[in-house]
């Protein structure tokens, strides 16, 4: 098969069109050129575009056109020698891609043999899985990860040339039946049974124990009964016992009612003749007041009797201070005197006369006249002095007269004060005695209607005390034969009963009896609850007949399915032990084929391939003891053995009549210059057979094979 066009609205992809020639086709284009695009876009028109993926990376969200336009594409191809075109696009906007149709080419009539379901399986001769995993490189998915349309291809390769066998497939059909039996100890049928069994043993376990317990409740209900019967028994008794005792209370109430209503009744008469309560409070009242009286009088009469004493002090004192004397001094100030100037006079002359005799006149006359000054300076100071004692005697003289007239003021208007006193408060006193005398001539004259031979208040008072005493002791008789008649009223039927003749005496006390019968009446409540409780279980448990049957019937089911699930895991062991079988088979000539490959990409360093039975590869160097695994090898050489191993399983796997093309998508980019030319010049052979498209972000491979002028290539830039 050949594919010629691919034209598509898809991704970044908007009205892009891609010719592609026979043999190898290297398509190049920079990294975000649309390479992996045009092979995601390849892969839907021969598969179509899964829906049902919704993930945020499924195809139908990552190449949603980014332009906002419908999916859509158109692939020509030639398939024998039939032109066809398939063209997939987008009717509704739920199912992008999912409007199929392919016709034949330069016509409009539809090929009958292809639906949207069958393309890529009829064109290619592969389920999309066995394509992906042989076919369709990328760098990125080098590795053969395990796919069920593999096994089945690889399968029907090796045995009867059928592809409807797989044994992943029926080990997986032998494990859901496992696993529907018993997946582990908690899950399937068996465990299902065996928990269905335990629960039937455990339900018929409870019902004996709610037997069990339903005799024992009914053996303790009969003896707590029977307490109960006893209890009310020697509660009856206390009964007989109260009601004896309260007829004779009652014959005691009525003898008590009778000694008290004689008693009211003589004490009623004894205070007849008294006043009423009223009036000998009130007279009781006036007595008090008559102290408080008596008091007062005696308080006034004590007061006066101090007023009088102050005012006789007062006017002791008084008469006692002399009136004011007046003064002795003379009553004018003395007057200068004429000696001393005459003195000074004299003395001067005779100072003169002598200076004179001396021969000196003018000097005597100047001394002279200086002793005369003198004497006048000194007569002037002399009367100036006498005169400043006259005035401080005078001051003092008058302190002295203004303050005897003081105090003689002050003593007078005391006695004055102490005189109007004592006639104030002997006045009061007087009153007083005569409102006392006056309250205790009524008092008396009261208290004397009933105790005439009261003398003084204090009889009044003590008459009066004892009538109240009296009034009350008969209105307490009344009031207590009022109390004894209600309880005798009370009391009365109890009398009319015959008192027991004899009276059995209970062994406890009523509380006593009472506290237990309370707790025995609790336990049997509680033993009823816990019967009916029983039985209600023991019923909701169901019929111990049925319950045995389901028993036995689940436990035969139990051992039927053990037996089917010992011979699904015997069928199982024998499986795995043939696709072990299977894969010794197929594994050698897949690794030779493998080996053969990768000792061309890697230039004859590595001569050997082994594979397991997951496809996992390892290589071993030439003259090497031991194979390597992948993670021993650099990612380049990792690379080659992969890319070995998916050639290898094209040339297996894939139909020769279909001639299926490969798709490569930067396979080679960790490749070094060598074994590139070298995994080119493998490719390039190999493209003699089917068209390979190997798409690239590189120049190197273009430039070697214009290089190297190898024929069948067709070169396309994006």
């Amino acid at each position: 098969m050949r594919i010629h066009q691919l034209a598509a609205t898809f991704g970044r992809l908007e009205n892009k069109t891609l010719d592609l020639g026979p043999g190898l086709n290297i398509i190049e284009a920079p990294n975000e050129g649309g390479k992996s695009t045009w092979t995601a876009l390849l892969r839907v028109m021969f598969y179509g575009l899964n829906t049902r993926d919704r993930s945020p990376q499924a195809d139908k969200r990552k190449y949603l056109p980014w332009s906002g336009s419908a999916m859509e594409g158109r692939m020509t191809l030639t398939t024998g020698s039939e032109d066809l075109t398939i063209l997939r696009r987008t009717a509704r906007a739920n199912a992008p891609m999912g409007a199929f149709s392919a016709l034949y080419t330069g016509s409009s009539e539809p090929v009958p043999w292809l639906t949207s379901a069958n393309c890529g399986e009829e064109l290619l001769g592969v389920p999309q899985e066995v394509y992906e995993r042989s076919a369709f490189i990328r760098q990125s998915g080098l590795t053969v990860d395990h796919s069920e349309a593999l096994e089945q291809r690889i399968a029907s390769l090796i045995t009867t040339g059928e592809e409807d066998t797989s044994y992943t497939a029926a080990a997986e059909r032998l494990h859901r039946q496992l696993t529907r039996r018993r997946s582990n100890r908690s899950t399937g049928l068996i465990p299902q049974l065996e928990r269905e069994c335990a629960e039937l043993r455990n339900i018929l376990d409870q019902m004996a124990d709610r037997e069990r317990e339903i005799s024992d409740c009914r053996e303790q209900q009969a003896r707590l009964e029977q307490r109960e019967k006893e209890l009310d028994r020697q509660l009856a008794l206390h009964d007989t016992a109260d009601r004896a005792r309260e007829i004779r209370e009652a014959l005691s109430t009525r003898e008590a009612w009778e000694q008290a209503r004689k008693k009211a009744e003589a004490l009623s008469a004894d205070v007849h003749s008294l006043p009423s309560q009223a009036e000998l409070e009130a007279l009781r009242g006036a007595l008090d007041n008559l102290v408080l009286d008596e008091d007062a009088a005696s308080d006034a009469a004590q007061e006066a009797e101090q007023a009088k004493a102050a005012w006789e002090a007062a006017a002791s004192r008084l008469s006692a201070s002399p009136v004011p004397a007046s003064s002795d001094l003379p009553p004018s100030p003395p007057k200068s005197g004429i000696l001393l100037p005459l003195l000074a006079l004299a003395a001067g002359v005779l100072a003169a006369v002598l200076l004179s005799l001396a021969g000196s006149w003018s000097v005597g006359a100047a001394a002279g006249c200086g002793i005369l000054l003198l004497g006048i300076l000194a007569n002037t100071l002399l009367t100036r002095n006498r005169r400043a004692r006259w005035e401080a005697d005078q001051a003092v003289l008058r302190r002295r007269q203004e303050q005897e007239a003081e105090t003689y003021t002050i003593i007078k208007e005391e006695a004055d004060t102490a005189r109007e006193v004592w006639q104030r408060t002997s006045v009061l006193a007087e009153a007083a005695a005569a409102r006392w005398q006056q309250g205790l001539e009524r008092a008396m004259a009261q208290v004397h209607t009933f105790q005439p031979h009261a003398a003084d208040a204090e009889d009044a008072r003590i008459a009066v005390e004892g009538a109240l005493a009296r009034r009350l002791a008969a209105a307490q008789a009344d009031r207590e034969a009022e109390a004894a008649a209600l309880r005798w009223e009370l009391r009365r039927g109890s009398a009319a009963e015959d008192l027991p003749q004899t009276i059995e005496r209970p062994v406890l006390s009523r509380s006593q009896l009472q506290a237990e019968r309370t707790a025995n009446a609790a336990r049997l409540e509680e033993l009823r609850r816990r019967l009916h409780t029983a039985q209600g279980q023991s019923q909701a448990l169901g019929d111990r007949a049925q319950l045995e049957a389901d028993l036995a019937e689940k436990e035969e089911q139990r051992r039927s399915l053990q037996a089917e699930y010992d011979a699904i895991s015997l069928a199982a062991q024998v499986l795995e032990t043939s696709n072990v079988s299977l894969q010794k088979r197929f594994s050698p000539a897949l690794g030779e084929k493998s080996a053969e490959i990768f000792t061309k990409l890697t230039q004859g360093k590595y001569n050997k391939v082994l594979l397991n039975k997951e496809l996992i590869p390892s290589a071993q160097e030439k003259g090497s003891l031991l194979p390597r695994e992948t993670f021993q090898l650099s990612q380049g050489t990792a690379d080659q053995l992969y890319l070995a191993v998916r050639l290898a399983i094209c040339d297996l796997v894939l139909p020769q009549e279909k001639k299926a093309p490969l798709v490569l998508d930067d396979a080679l980019i960790t490749f070094d210059d060598g074994r590139m030319e070298a995994a080119l010049t493998y490719l390039a052979q190999l493209a003699r057979e089917r068209q390979i498209l190997l798409f690239t972000c590189q120049h190197r491979e273009a430039a070697f094979l214009r290089k190297a002028n190898v024929s069948n290539i067709h070169f396309v830039e994006l």
